[in-house]
């Protein structure tokens, strides 16, 4: 009985054996299975993918060039303001009295003015009497140089008489006192004329003086002027309005603050444009750049609104470069339209320009230009043919889900990390591609080795 148990348990351990055998020897012959995909006809998308935030297309800080205390705050945030509309008032009571000072000035100096001018219109009056005098004094001069003149001629006759004994010397006597007396009304004569040279000069030095005086007060008056200019000007600026039609977006300041300016204009508010046209500032990496023009369309997401798709349009690519990191970037702005007001300033957008696309072309998916199989698993009559260098072109294994695929080269036109663009008449819509190898555990798991 033992011998028959033992003979039985041999037995089954042979039989476990064989089988174990065959199971692995079927295996390890068994032929590969392959993952299998179809080319059809569709539309390759090539995109730009960038980050950025939302802003709008104008936005304007509002502040204070003057220094004061907040009188008023008139608007408060998400209000709606029109253009040259009163938003805050700084206490004006000052900078009035600075006009008020400044145009009493003014009127001192125009009195100034008037004074000057009234003293050389006096002035000139006195010259013009002192020429009628002078006229007079003039005519004196030549009447006594006259009468002199006469006096020494009609002396010198009577003297010739004298000495020939035919006149008295009492005449004589007469005809020299005249003389003396008609030469002393000669010097008198010249002194008064000379005494009215001496005004004419002292009035001329007057007006001189008074014209320079005249033009110090009329300078005054342009000094004077343009410092009630400054006053009216800061006065002015007491009214903070608002330069453009828009939407409060940020207010930073209370009534009874004190606003200094000494050093920058302190910011009271930030207005921004209409909210319904805005824009994206994205930064582009420079690997990308080449191929982002002005006018491509825009697609964005923003976190607020998953599943939503918004879009938009190339605006501007600046020509300023960003370095971070040895990574380099350049800003593009992308135009927004916000009809329905549900993009707001400030939010996130993941942006995706559409650099290039194709329609209605023969397609294939990409992951099947990288599989290749394990060489070792390649039959003796298949060989991969080399890619050209240089040229876009591809290997892609074409096959049913059994046997051996066959590799053929292709040309490859736009692609992106979902399809590539096909130009090649071996390739339609329909055939089939393998896109991987099988897992031993019937999974779709192996690309094989990328090319």
């Amino acid at each position: 009985m033992m011998k028959k148990g033992c003979f039985l348990m041999i037995l089954l351990l042979v039989a476990g054996a064989s089988w174990g055998g065959y199971y692995w020897y079927q295996r390890a012959n068994k032929p590969p299975q392959w993952v299998i995909e179809k080319a059809d006809v569709g539309e390759v998308r090539q995109t730009v993918a960038a980050a950025g935030s939302l802003d709008a297309l104008t936005s304007v800080v509002i502040g204070s060039q003057i220094s004061g205390i907040l009188a008023s705050v008139c608007v408060d945030f998400n209000d709606t303001v029109k253009a040259n509309q009163l938003v805050a008032l700084i206490d004006p009571s000052t900078f009035q009295a600075q006009v008020d000072q400044a145009l009493a000035n003014l009127e001192n100096a125009k009195a100034d003015e008037r004074n000057g001018d009234a003293q050389i219109r006096n002035l000139h009056a006195g010259l013009a009497n002192l020429g009628a005098d002078e006229k007079v004094a003039e005519s004196n001069v030549k009447k006594a140089q006259a009468a002199l003149t006469e006096a020494t001629r009609n002396f010198r006759r009577i003297k010739d008489l004298g000495a020939r004994k035919l006149v008295a010397a009492a005449e004589l006597d007469t005809a020299g006192t005249t003389l003396d007396s008609q030469s002393a009304g000669a010097d008198a004569a010249n002194a008064q004329l000379g005494a009215i040279a001496f005004k004419r000069q002292a009035l001329e030095a007057q007006i001189e003086a008074a014209k320079a005086q005249l033009e110090g007060s009329q300078a005054r008056i342009r000094q004077m002027e343009a410092q009630l200019s400054v006053a009216r000007i800061n006065l002015g600026r007491t009214r903070i309005i608002s330069p453009i039609d828009g939407v409060v977006i940020d207010r930073k300041v209370e009534v009874g603050q004190t606003v200094a300016a000494s050093l920058q204009a302190p910011t009271l508010y930030t207005i921004v444009n209409d909210l319904r046209k805005m824009m994206i500032n994205t930064a582009v990496d420079e690997a990308d750049i080449g191929g982002v023009r002005e006018g491509q369309e825009v697609t964005f997401t923003v976190d607020a609104f998953k599943g939503r798709t918004f879009k938009g349009k190339v605006f501007q690519i600046r020509l300023s470069p960003t370095a971070a990191q040895n990574v380099v970037t350049y800003p593009v702005i992308v135009h927004v339209d916000n009809d329905d007001m549900a993009l707001k300033p400030g939010m996130t957008a993941n942006v995706e320009i559409l650099v290039d696309k194709r329609e209605n072309v023969v397609r294939a998916p990409t992951r099947a230009l990288f599989f290749k199989p394990n060489a070792s698993l390649l039959p003796a009559n298949i060989s991969i043919p080399p890619a050209d260098q240089g040229t876009n072109t591809a290997n892609l294994w074409l096959g049913g889900r059994r046997g051996f695929p066959k590799p053929i080269q292709v040309k490859t036109g736009l692609a992106n990390n979902q399809f590539t663009e096909i130009i090649s008449d071996q390739i339609s819509s329909g055939t089939q591609l393998v896109v991987a190898q099988k897992t031993d555990d019937g999974s779709k798991g192996r690309n094989g080795a990328s090319p």
